[in-house]
């Protein structure tokens, strides 16, 4: 099929490895549901990709947070600080528990949570920091974790979006007190749905397991010591995971190389700029994005793209925007997580995508700038 004519999407998952084996051991077996012995060897290869001692997987991020959050201690008599720019679920599952929550602009650099901003906003009643590695790079790890070791807050790590990235030398993940993980079909590797806690700290852990398996213990079967969820993952999506993780530093590598091939193409067009990853962070890959000079033009640019089979999506809003989270905040503004979601575009970032598609969607880019 003519490149010009095949629907490029903004992501779809790459499964191209031992997925369909390791699915059909499951089902040969009939072990599909939350027991198996795929779902403990994906935890413990998580765990060991990130050094860490526990890993619990969950049945997507936004219960990874959830579990995160309880386990923490964070109640209706709790505050929660978050970056007012990010994806809805961790603000979602702060309000979830009850406590209060805390939005924080981002800075216009990284597009993680401003530094400079979040001691002016702990009060007696806070109890963690949620910090999310957004699109692609790292929070600003050294200043956030001295700020909580100075008011004895907690940090829950969102990685959903940087998977195997670092802040300096230290893997993304493994700095806080806890991180979370995405594995939903857009993210760098998936599972389908599907996420996962990583901690050091036993018994964090432990809080988290008891949690995730509806408050029942682990010696005791049907013996149930606290209010809990069904937040399991399936030994099918384990099984994916698994073999997503036998390929991750190829996958890793293929995305690497995807990146420096747009930013060739798109680094001399005046009317966009494409994001910019400060010294301390690598490079993630995560969804392309890129930022428009003139903020009105992002409706007919992707409208543009759209009538050229190429799938580009707008920035998400900033959390403040969504019904139930605006009422708290009627007359604070987030500038710069307002500009930055006005202005930027995601672009297709598949890690099937190849350098022949790259080159065409930046063709097409460049077309549409000529015209503005």
């Amino acid at each position: 099929m003519n490149i010009k004519n095949k629907f490029i999407p903004i992501f779809e998952p790459y499964l191209q490895g031992n997925e369909k084996k390791y699915l059909n051991i499951c089902l040969k077996t009939n072990w599909i549901s939350s027991q198996g012995k795929f779902i403990k060897k994906f935890e413990r290869s998580l765990a060991k990709y990130h050094k860490a001692k526990y890993c619990i997987a969950t049945s997507s991020c936004t219960t990874a947070l959830h579990l995160s959050l309880l386990s923490l201690g964070v109640d209706k008599n709790s505050e929660v600080i978050c970056p007012a720019l990010s994806f809805i679920a961790p603000a979602n599952m702060i309000l979830l528990t009850g406590a209060k929550l805390v939005l924080v602009d981002i800075d216009p650099v990284s597009l993680t949570i401003d530094p400079n901003l979040i001691e002016r906003k702990i009060t007696r009643k806070t109890k963690a920091i949620m910090v999310v590695h957004q699109f692609g790079h790292a929070a600003h790890m050294n200043e956030i974790m001295k700020i909580a070791k100075k008011y004895n807050l907690k940090v829950i790590e969102d990685n959903a979006e940087s998977f195997g990235g670092y802040y300096k030398k230290k893997m993304l993940g493994t700095i806080g007190d806890l991180a979370t993980f995405s594995f939903f079909s857009n993210k760098i590797f998936t599972t389908g749905e599907g996420g996962a806690v990583i901690t050091n700290n036993k018994n964090l852990s432990r809080n988290i397991q008891l949690l995730r398996d509806h408050g029942m213990s682990a010696k005791k079967k049907y013996f149930h010591t606290k209010l809990g969820f069904n937040y399991r993952m399936t030994n099918l999506q384990a099984a994916i995971g698994i073999a997503q993780m036998e390929k991750i530093n190829k996958i890793l590598s293929i995305r690497s190389k995807q990146l420096k091939y747009y930013e060739k193409e798109l680094s001399n067009i005046r009317q966009i700029s494409i994001r910019h990853y400060l010294s301390w962070t690598s490079k993630t890959h995560w969804l392309l994005t890129i930022k428009f000079s003139d903020s009105n033009k992002v409706n007919s640019f992707i409208k543009y793209m759209n009538s050229h089979n190429i799938d580009c999506r707008k920035m998400i809003p900033p959390i403040s925007k969504a019904l139930h989270v605006k009422k708290m905040y009627k007359n604070i503004s987030f500038k710069v997580s307002e500009s930055i979601s006005k202005s930027s575009v995601h672009l297709p970032s598949s890690t099937s995508l190849t350098k022949k598609q790259i080159i065409f969607i930046c063709c097409k880019i460049r077309l549409f700038c000529k015209q503005i």
